[in-house]
């Protein structure tokens, strides 16, 4: 839902998940202290290679799931590389062969066209994330997962998926509904293309990301020199885009993978202190234009 859109232009989105079921339910972690300590905290483990994405377990219960994701994939010169996890189930009558057309469209070249993907995949799929990561900096997502059957891909390396299921069955007895992780941040993605985030964030910790609009979004934290401007991004992207943007650092980066309309993750983290910019990529449903394009990015400092 972005990936050809950086690597045409600046790949500001370096990023990479990975998904590892850590073990079963009736064994996953219970660390929320005497005040759950009679609910089960389901953990997965899931590792994304930038094609595939693998689980060491194909069920769980339904509940307030950690996703401890990681990559095997190197990030490559040109930012490149690493996973990109998304968690998804198809609506109501809506096929595995519809969501791989929605998806081609989505990505199609031709902004009507993919435009078009944006609306017919909030029409026809849920996703919820999970996580892009690099090798080397991985990313827990927590979030509730509704009974059903689910899929992962990792779209890194291919805009044609190839899809992991995860069966969700309905929750038994003790098994932790509402998780109490803290979050430090919240980061709301709006109608209007934009971010509403605080600029000063901690280095390590957890945000709540909400998507309160009526499209896609995701967000990737990227780095970029001291001082950069979301004045000095905007123009980068109403330029030719002929050349990388003067702006970027090397660096590690982190970020949530595409969430629907309504939806809402919390993805625990931990990265250098910096300068980072806020970004999406996703097709405008009206235009085909990548929100950062429109103005969808926002420079936070870590600290």
């Amino acid at each position: 839902m972005r990936r050809p859109v950086l690597k045409a232009t600046l790949v500001l989105l370096s990023v990479g998940g990975l998904l590892t079921l850590g073990m079963s339910p009736a064994l996953a972690d219970d660390s929320h202290g005497d005040r759950h300590q009679h609910e089960i905290q389901q953990t997965v483990h899931v590792v994304g290679n930038g094609t595939t994405v693998a689980l060491d377990h194909h069920t769980i219960q339904s509940g307030s799931i950690r996703f401890v994701e990681s990559t095997t994939n190197p990030t490559t010169p040109d930012g490149g590389g690493g996973s990109q996890i998304s968690l998804f189930h198809p609506k109501h009558g809506v096929s595995l062969s519809q969501f791989r057309r929605d998806l081609a469209d989505e990505f199609s070249s031709n902004p009507k066209i993919s435009a078009r993907g944006t609306r017919e995949l909030v029409r026809d799929v849920w996703v919820v994330g999970l996580a892009d990561v690099q090798k080397g900096t991985p990313a827990v997502v927590t979030e509730f997962v509704a009974p059903g059957t689910w899929y992962l891909m990792d779209l890194a390396n291919s805009m044609v998926p190839h899809l992991t299921t995860l069966t969700v069955r309905p929750a038994g007895k003790n098994i932790e509904q509402d998780s109490d992780l803290p979050s430090q941040v919240t980061v709301r993605a709006t109608s209007a293309d934009r971010f509403i985030a605080p600029r000063v964030w901690p280095d390590e910790g957890t945000y709540t990301f909400k998507n309160v609009s009526d499209t896609l979004h995701f967000m990737s934290m990227t780095p970029v020199k001291k001082g950069t401007t979301d004045a000095q991004i905007q123009a980068f992207f109403n330029g030719p885009q002929n050349a990388p943007p003067s702006f970027l650092v090397n660096g590690p980066s982190v970020g949530n993978d595409v969430v629907s309309p309504g939806g809402s993750l919390q993805l625990t983290y931990d990265l250098p202190a910096g300068t980072y910019v806020l970004l999406c990529f996703v097709a405008d449903d009206v235009t085909g234009m990548p929100h950062a394009f429109m103005g969808m990015h926002k420079v936070i400092v870590l600290h």
